[in-house]
């Protein structure tokens, strides 16, 4: 008895349904794992993109300092990375060849800083109501209104000490306290050296290569380490000095332009100068004063000349400038100012970051 036509098929057509079925099932296993492949490659590349991570950028005597995490898994060849400065190549020095997994690398490169136009805060402490901070050297100074305060520029206290009534805080050879009576020098590691300048109602300091330049609301000192008086000269409302490539006086809205013997150069005075607060400069910034104004804005002067303002966020009651802005208030906080950086390892992965 053999089978009908269309019997037969009937039979092949549902065999060959079931081998498209088969066929088809494959393909898509098939598609699935090549898909989950790709997204597995995707999820490699993710992560080689995040290989490496900046901790900070920061000025440090002559050397711009970026510190960088290798996040990988892998060693990077120091040799096959590439440092760029506002898109120009740079040399750059560091120890050792090789770049550990999970380990972090300095890096340092030989160039000037200009304030640049990134502004966000990057750093924050608080150690409670602060009177005022600066950053200098290796070290973020914070004083309060009864302790000195030493930071590691990781935000770790290094160590504190009690003070009486502390009006200012200053670093060079020494760390120079102000309490209005007197000033309290100790060494970097906060050991008591001597107290110096007793009954001159000093509320504002600043120190440079030996000299101690400190305001009262009457008077501009220049001291000598020992405490013994170089110049002094009379203000009229004497609130704040800073030392960068000149010595600043701040007397009332004016600001006075000193050489580091204390020779008068020339006088800032200007409208826009309103409720100065606070002034700053640094040593390895051009002729370049920052002067906090009603505790809200940043002006900046050039050579005497009004050249541009930074709007503030918080209220600030301090600035100090090393490397970034150091503002104090309501805590310590750290504005970027300067140049842009980017590295690129070998195999193309990038990261960016600002002085």
């Amino acid at each position: 008895m053999g089978m009908s036509t269309t019997a037969a098929f009937g039979i092949i057509f549902t065999a060959s349904l079931f081998m498209m079925g088969a066929l088809i099932n494959s393909l898509l296993y098939s598609y699935y794992n090549i898909n989950e492949a790709l997204e597995d490659r995707g999820e490699m590349l993710k992560g080689a993109k995040e290989i490496m991570e900046i901790d900070r950028v920061v000025y440090n005597s002559s050397n711009i300092e970026i510190v960088v995490w290798n996040r990988g898994s892998t060693s990077l060849d120091v040799e096959k990375i590439s440092m760029i400065l506002n898109g120009t190549i740079v040399d750059f020095t560091t120890t050792g060849n090789f770049w550990y997994p999970q380990t972090k690398k300095r890096f340092f490169v030989a160039s000037d800083y200009d304030v640049g136009e990134e502004h966000s805060i990057q750093f924050t402490l608080s150690p409670g109501e602060d009177v005022i901070a600066t950053a200098e050297f290796d070290k973020i100074y914070v004083l309060t209104t009864s302790h000195l305060y030493a930071y590691s520029y990781e935000g770790v206290k290094i160590w504190s000490i009690e003070v009486n009534e502390p009006k200012d805080v200053c670093v060079d050879t020494f760390v120079f306290i102000a309490n209005a009576s007197q000033i309290f020098e100790y060494d970097k590691d906060g050991n008591y050296v001597r107290s110096i300048a007793d009954d001159l109602n000093i509320t504002a300091i600043d120190a440079y290569n030996g000299t101690l330049y400190g305001v009262s609301n009457t008077t501009f000192y220049l001291l000598d380490y020992q405490g013994n008086l170089i110049k002094s000269y009379v203000l009229t409302q004497g609130k704040d000095v800073c030392v960068g490539k000149y010595v600043y006086v701040l007397d009332g809205s004016n600001i006075d332009k000193y050489d580091y013997q204390g020779n008068y150069i020339s006088s800032i005075s200007d409208a826009r100068i309103s409720n100065p607060l606070k002034i700053s400069t640094d040593l390895n910034l051009p002729d370049t004063l920052f002067i906090l104004n009603n505790g809200n804005e940043i002006l900046l002067y050039r050579h005497g000349t009004y050249w541009k303002s930074i709007s503030l966020k918080i209220e600030a009651t301090n600035i100090d400038i090393y490397g970034k802005i150091y503002l104090s208030g309501d805590g310590v906080k750290a504005m970027n100012i300067g140049l842009r950086v980017k590295i690129v390892d070998e195999y193309g992965n990038s990261v960016y970051g600002y002085l």
